[in-house]
C-alpha cells in the first residue's frame, strides 16, 4: 500500500481537541510518512494479543499511531510525587560521614527525592520547548516515543530526511540509543554538560552547537527557563 499524507491528517484531525493540538496534524502526517519510507524505524511494544506492528500505510495503523500520539502530548510533564522508599542506610552513612544530624538526613533525603523528580521532567520539557520555537519550520516533533532513538525528523535543502535525537545531558543516552544512531540518518544534539571538566568552557548549555537547520529559531537557555516556568505554572494551577 502507498502511504496517504492527507488521510494522515484527517485522521490526525480526528483525535484533536484544540487548536494546539490541530498544529501538530502535519508534523504527524510526515512523522507517519517517514515510517512508511522506514518502518524499521518504528519503535512499538507488541502484545500477545496483537503482535503486529501499526502499519502507517493502513487507518487503522494511522489510528493505533494517532491515539498514541496525541495522548503522549496530553500527558502532564508536571513533576510526580516521590513514590520510592529511601535506604535507612543512606541516612546512616551521611550521619557517619559528613556529620549530618538524623532530622538533617530525613530533610536532604526528602529534597533528593524531589529533586530527582524534577530531573526526570527536564527531558520532555526540552522536547515541549523546541517543538514550540520550531512547530511552523520544516522540523516534525516525534511525539510518542514511536519512532526508534528519534525525537524530531526534518528534510535539508535536497529533500533528505534528517533525524535529530535529543537529550538534556552529554551523560543521558544509553548505549542501545547510541548503538542504533551510528552508522544511520541519526544526528545528535545534547543541551548541557555533566562535568565541568574543560577549563575555560564559555557556557554550561550548547545552544551555540545546535544542528545548522535549528539555528535561527530563537532557541536559547533564557527562553527554555521562561517556558518551563509557565509550563510548571499552569500545571501546578490544574492541581
Amino acid at each position: 500500500m502507498i502511504f496517504d499524507k492527507e488521510k494522515a491528517k484527517d485522521i490526525a484531525a480526528s483525535y484533536c481537541i484544540n487548536d494546539e493540538e490541530r498544529a501538530l496534524i502535519p508534523s504527524f502526517a510526515e512523522v507517519c510518512g517517514f515510517l512508511s519510507e522506514f518502518p524499521s524505524e518504528l519503535s512499538w511494544k507488541t502484545k500477545k494479543d496483537n503482535p503486529i506492528k501499526p502499519d502507517p500505510n493502513t487507518d487503522e495503523g494511522l489510528n493505533i499511531l494517532a491515539s498514541k500520539y496525541f495522548e503522549s502530548y496530553r500527558r502532564s510533564d508536571f513533576p510526580a510525587e516521590p513514590s520510592t522508599v529511601p535506604d535507612e542506610m543512606v541516612s546512616v552513612i551521611m550521619e557517619q560521614a559528613y556529620g549530618y544530624t538524623a532530622e538533617e538526613c530525613k530533610r536532604i533525603k526528602l529534597e533528593h527525592q524531589y529533586s530527582m523528580c524534577a530531573e526526570n521532567c527536564v527531558g520532555n520539557l526540552l522536547e515541549c520547548y523546541i517543538n514550540s520555537k520550531l512547530s511552523e519550520s520544516h522540523w516534525n516533533w516525534c511525539c510518542g516515543e514511536f519512532v526508534r532513538a528519534v525525537d524530531f525528523i526534518g528534510r535539508n535543502e535536497k529533500n533528505e530526511w534528517i533525524a535529530l535525537q535529543i537529550k538534556n545531558r552529554d551523560n543521558s543516552e544509553n548505549s542501545s540509543s547510541s548503538a542504533i544512531r551510528d552508522g544511520t540518518r541519526i544526528q545528535k544534539w545534547y543541551r548541557s554538560f555533566s562535568k565541568d571538566t574543560k577549563k575555560g568552557r564559555p557556557s554550561f548549555t550548547r545552544w551555540d552547537k545546535l544542528p545548522p537547520l535549528m539555528q535561527g529559531y530563537g532557541l536559547n537557555e533564557e527562553d527554555f527557563k521562561s517556558f518551563v516556568t509557565s509550563y510548571i505554572s499552569k500545571e501546578k494551577a490544574k492541581k
